[in-house]
């Protein structure tokens, strides 16, 4: 009868989400010490006991350092973070057409971590053999989601899907490691999302092109093929994201 609830952030949730932005924005310059709790608790609105969880948190990932008797001083995002700080990037309420630089950085480190898969994915198929069962069905998802024109987040739930299936099959945990953080900040940002599956077709073509060139003897041409897909298919995406920025209005 009733759909369920989005899960509503905490107040120390909020705090810290607050904190990191301005770090990584650099409202919050590297160097410089944090008003103390007592005026962050003002500002915020909430306790102090609030307010030094979320600081605790900030300072277990690296983003802030105690320093004995003068509070919290902000580290160097750029030295210190890793891809969870991708979303921060973009500015807010501003169009993703703004950022482009940052999209097309994100698309260009995807594509390489995608090429090493599936050189390794390659490998492990002439020395090994793969199993593929896994991966068809996963695509097989994709095409029938594609066919239906289901909404960009369930397209791309199995996109990631069929993603993780081909990680899965080259046996690799660093790799799968490396690219889920680079995965969920794309699934996150709506109007990227939006745009990478505008027309999802293309992307089960490029599955299956991998596929069938694993099969056809000729592995070795399946990686540059893919890649030259990958790259169409982000070219594709820049484009639509700076010539159409009122699509990304829509909610996420």
């Amino acid at each position: 009868m009733f759909d369920p609830l989005e899960p509503r952030p905490s107040a120390v949730d909020e705090c810290e989400a607050a904190i990191r932005h301005a770090i990584v924005t650099g409202a919050a310059l590297p160097g410089t010490r944090l008003p103390p709790e007592r005026k962050l608790a003002e500002d915020f609105g909430v306790n102090r006991v609030t307010v030094r969880t979320a600081l605790s948190r900030l300072a277990a990932a690296n983003l802030l350092r105690v320093r004995q008797g003068s509070g919290y001083v902000v580290q160097d995002f750029r030295a210190v973070g890793g891809p969870e700080l991708i979303p921060e990037l973009f500015p807010d309420a501003a169009p993703l057409a703004a950022s482009l630089d940052v999209v097309a950085d994100l698309l260009a480190v995807r594509r390489q971590l995608a090429r090493t898969a599936l050189e390794r994915l390659v490998a492990r198929a002439a020395s090994d053999g793969v199993d593929l069962a896994p991966v068809q069905r996963a695509i097989d998802r994709l095409a029938a989601l594609a066919a239906t024109r289901a909404d960009d987040r369930a397209l791309a739930d199995a996109d990631l899907a069929v993603v993780g299936a081909l990680l899965d099959a080259t046996g690799s945990t660093v790799l799968k490691l490396c690219l889920n953080p680079v995965q969920r900040v794309i699934r996150a940002l709506a109007p990227l999302r939006a745009a990478i599956y505008a027309a999802p077709e293309t992307n089960v073509a490029a599955y299956r092109a991998l596929l069938a060139l694993l099969a056809s003897g000729a592995p070795a041409a399946a990686v540059d093929r893919v890649a030259a897909l990958l790259a169409e298919r982000d070219a594709a995406t820049l484009r639509k994201l700076a010539t159409h920025p009122a699509a990304e209005d829509a909610p996420p």
